[in-house]
């Protein structure tokens, strides 16, 4: 059964690469188009929509394994998913047409709350040294935590190859966690659309594909405390690089009361670009960190009780990379009317 596993992969990864080919012509015919602009870190109109692929390629294997290796993609974990499609058509359409944000904000929370129930809510969350059980406000957190997943990846999209290694890397992490996840192929769907997405890329992912990836993600995090008895804190550090840089800027964002609806590019990675690395200088850096993620998380698995100290060992390699950023480039303060910058 093996064979028919890695023959799944090859395949996953094979479909991606095709369909991100057949989209990557079609948006272009359709002026399905990402234009530069003073927020851009691209200089050239490129193709969007290139989350079309992996998500259908992603479907399109988990709907295999339920049917062939369902100890894999069990009947709750793969229910759990199907809501994410909603995910994909509302992507579609604001990358063709921007969509109010209330509109995506709605379906998004039909997404979570659907996702969530499928899966029996999050029954604990589990600090290593104290196991906490409160389901109510444990449920509401997990709501409002899942709704964050899907935005937060989607804002961390903003750089050729960016989003597409760090899901890779997640997908690769997880597998220490638990060796039998079905995220392993996720690496194939993702692996075939970022060979179009290295810069310069050629297509990029839109919102279609960014928010369902935060989705899936959310989706891991609580069915692994669930049936793996898998810390959703070690899976918050797992997908710490984007969590941590999407998080920080926002709050540095809601500290000056920008209109945190407005474009900008002030992530680290963003700022890391301006300051002279290139796309995939940066991407490497960060996959750099996800190396130091990798080892915390997989001692922290093997010794519970470490789960805290660790945590903290991350979050201060975390702060000293943001500390860095800083030095090379400044955050720069955005104002709400003109939609001008001035340095802080």
């Amino acid at each position: 059964m093996l064979w028919l596993l890695l023959l799944l992969f090859i395949f996953a990864f094979v479909f991606s690469w095709l369909i991100t080919l057949m989209i990557r012509k079609w948006a272009i015919s359709k002026r399905l188009l990402d234009r530069p602009n003073t927020r851009s870190s691209h200089t050239r109109i490129t193709p969007l929509g290139g989350g079309i692929a992996v998500v259908t390629c992603w479907y399109m294997t988990i709907s295999i394994l339920f049917f062939v290796r369902p100890d894999i993609m069990p009947e709750k974990l793969f229910c759990a998913l199907l809501p994410g499609f909603l995910l994909l058509f509302v992507g579609i359409r604001d990358d063709a047409r921007q969509v109010s944000p209330w509109i995506r904000l709605i379906s998004q929370a039909v997404v979570a709350g659907t996702s969530i129930f499928f899966l029996g809510g999050l029954n604990e969350v589990d600090f290593g040294i104290y196991v906490w059980q409160s389901p109510v406000i444990i449920n509401l957190l997990a709501f409002v935590a899942f709704l964050w997943f899907i935005n937060l990846f989607n804002f961390y999209d903003g750089i050729d190859g960016n989003l597409g290694s760090e899901s890779i890397a997640i997908c690769l992490i997880s597998v220490l966690l638990v060796p039998s996840t079905p995220l392993l192929f996720l690496v194939a769907c993702v692996g075939g659309f970022l060979v179009w997405n290295w810069q310069k890329a050629k297509i990029f992912m839109g919102d279609a594909g960014s928010t369902f990836l935060g989705f899936n993600f959310a989706v891991f995090g609580i069915y692994f405390q669930n049936e793996y008895n898998i810390s959703i804190v070690l899976w918050l550090l797992v997908c710490g690089v984007a969590v941590f840089d999407t998080t920080y800027t926002l709050i540095r964002r809601m500290i000056y009361k920008e209109n945190v609806l407005l474009p900008h590019k002030n992530q680290i990675f963003h700022r890391l670009v301006s300051s002279g690395f290139s796309h995939q200088q940066v991407v490497f850096i960060q996959q750099c960190i996800n190396v130091f993620i990798c080892v915390g998380v997989w001692y922290a698995s093997q010794n519970k009780t470490v789960i805290i100290p660790v945590t903290i060992g991350i979050l201060l390699l975390f702060s000293g990379y943001a500390y860095w950023a800083e030095k090379r480039f400044p955050f720069v303060r955005q104002t709400n009317k003109n939609d001008k910058v001035i340095s802080d």
